[in-house]
């Protein structure tokens, strides 16, 4: 459980890190959709961690 809630705060991060570079400047718009990709992958890893 507590990996895969690094693994979303890990993807959060990334994806606001690199839409800030890429944009030049961080957006609302770009923060709730790393914050949404955040919540898929760590749904996803939990279920794999689950599994396997």
């Amino acid at each position: 459980m507590i990996q895969s809630i690094i693994f979303a705060i890990t993807i959060f991060i990334g994806w606001v890190i690199f839409d800030g570079i890429k944009h030049r400047k961080i957006i609302k718009e770009n923060v709730l959709a790393g914050l949404a990709a955040a919540i898929v992958a760590g749904i996803a890893w939990y279920i794999l961690f689950i599994i396997f």
